[in-house]
């Protein structure tokens, strides 16, 4: 037995014994469902809106919301986290983090279209050593550059693989000869377009029902991982009937940062052509998140009438947010709330109470960490990212004994070219950059995030407490864009360690 298979089956007896010595546990080990959007605002989930302000919630017009009942149902009988972010607010990157618990350029996936690092072992990596069988369903992008690349040749470890793919966001697919395929097609080449794809062939149907299957089959009685990586509701933002014009009497209008004439930071870089506000587009983007939100009740039913939902760890999340017109900007790949933070929500009655509010940081990093700990399996010692679930399972109790030493989580920019890093924590957010001053963020007083309050007295101590944090956590994770002169050096100025 080579030592891979040694340390393996030595962790598999170690989580038998852990989980037989608890009487509070089930001897059957729980499922794991985790659902993947992308590009996905966290404010068109209903149960974001209904914990902000309303002139948070609504921001693309007072009234101009799409309903989301599933995804509310699992934030009111699980714990919704509301300050948690992309590691890294692309694609690839934050999947890395997210599968891994590691950062992203510490597995060989700073930036979009690299390979995953395959000695780092991953989420599907841990549960299959621990007797589950796994499944991956939908876009992978750790990969490499296969377009789409169905069952692509690094594939994380799952051991069903048939209906995962590598990258690429397809509205249409189908069944050949029983091998999956794109359906839409121009000269032979798979394309975005949507081609008259309906309940039976648009992408998240179609998903959702290979996912359905899969976790339906009563045959094995070993638990499940199933990820179900949806490709929408990334752009180009199209959906098939009715939800493309489901939306489009909603009184749209534009965020109130759109063209609000103050400069905007340098680290979010220049724009040729400010996108031009249209409600038809939000209306699309509406019917995506509206079909993924009716797919995931389909989800949810049969699991709850197979029995299995409640033996299940649920978990959505998204890899990036998208801005959709806020600061004059569509997409990622920046710091501000809509870019980089994601809707987090993790159901599992077991041992998550209803409706747990989880307000301290939380990075996608963590994801991995968390779903171990939660399922009182072994953690690694190499992990980057936290286990939070001691926090998630009671969220008020630990929040209250830890208001002394504030949680903190971490962002850097895809790439291997430093561009900036930040840390954030349940109320600030410090950005430092290689192009501009220090940003300092307030979610409490500037929720539009349009105002600077680097240098301002009172928020000296903060400014300082979170440039210390993200000088360890370079030095922790070995993050190259920390030792970029001009990042070292504005941590330094933070610090008073250099002349202004």
């Amino acid at each position: 037995m080579d030592r891979q298979k040694l340390v393996s089956s030595i962790v598999g007896m170690v989580w038998l014994v852990a989980t037989l010595a608890k009487p509070s546990l089930t001897i059957a080990a729980p499922n794991v469902l985790l659902i993947i959007t992308d590009e996905h605002n966290f404010r068109t989930l209903g149960c974001y809106r209904e914990w902000m302000p309303r002139e948070q919630a609504e921001m693309w017009g007072l009234g101009a919301v799409v309903s989301t009942p599933h995804l509310d149902r699992l934030a009111k009988e699980g714990v919704m986290c509301t300050r948690a972010y992309a590691t890294s607010p692309v694609c690839s990157p934050c999947r890395a983090a997210m599968i891994t618990g590691r950062y992203p350029h510490t597995v060989g996936v700073p930036t979009n279209n690299r390979v995953l690092d395959r000695t780092v072992p991953t989420l599907a990596d841990r549960l299959n050593d621990a007797g589950y069988r796994t499944a991956f369903f939908g876009k992978w992008h750790l990969g490499g550059n296969g377009k789409p690349e169905w069952q692509p040749k690094v594939d994380g470890g799952f051991q069903f693989t048939k209906f995962m793919f590598n990258r690429g966001h397809w509205k249409k697919f189908a069944l050949k000869d029983g091998q999956p395929m794109v359906g839409a097609r121009n000269n032979g080449k798979p394309t975005y377009a949507v081609d008259g794809a309906d309940q039976e062939t648009f992408s998240t149907d179609w998903l959702t029902d290979r996912a359905i299957d899969y976790i339906s089959d009563q045959h094995t009685k070993k638990p499940f991982l199933a990820v179900i990586s949806y490709p929408d509701p990334h752009g180009p933002n199209t959906v098939r009937p009715p939800y493309d014009h489901q939306f489009d009497n909603l009184p749209f209008a534009p965020p109130r940062t759109y063209l609000n004439g103050i400069p905007a930071p340098k680290w979010l870089g220049a724009s040729k052509k400010h996108p031009k506000f249209r409600g038809d587009d939000m209306s699309k983007y509406f019917g995506m998140v509206k079909c993924i939100d009716d797919n995931i009740g389909r989800l949810l039913r049969q699991m709850e009438e197979t029995g299995q939902l409640d033996q299940t760890l649920v978990i959505m999340t998204s890899d990036h947010g998208d801005l959709c017109y806020e600061h004059d900007r569509q997409n990622k790949g920046n710091p501000y709330e809509g870019s980089a933070r994601v809707p987090m929500i993790l159901r599992y009655p077991e041992r998550i109470r209803s409706g747990e509010i989880y307000t301290q940081p939380m990075g996608t990093v963590d994801l991995t960490p968390t779903v171990m700990g939660l399922l009182n399996l072994p953690s690694n010692p190499h992990d980057q990212g936290r286990d939070l679930s001691a926090e998630l399972v009671d969220a008020a109790a630990i929040q209250k004994a830890d208001k002394e030493r504030p949680r903190v989580t971490f962002l850097r920019n895809a790439g291997q070219n430093a561009q900036w890093v930040a840390a954030v924590d349940a109320r600030y957010k410090l950005i430092i950059s290689v192009n501009d001053v220090p940003w300092l963020f307030d979610a409490q007083r500037d929720p539009d995030e349009v105002r600077n309050f680097y240098g301002e007295p009172e928020s000296k101590v903060v400014s300082e407490r979170l440039a210390k944090a993200l000088i360890e956590y370079g030095k922790m994770s070995k993050d190259p864009h920390l030792s970029h002169l001009k990042i070292a050096a504005a941590l330094e100025k933070v610090l008073g360690k250099s002349p202004e």
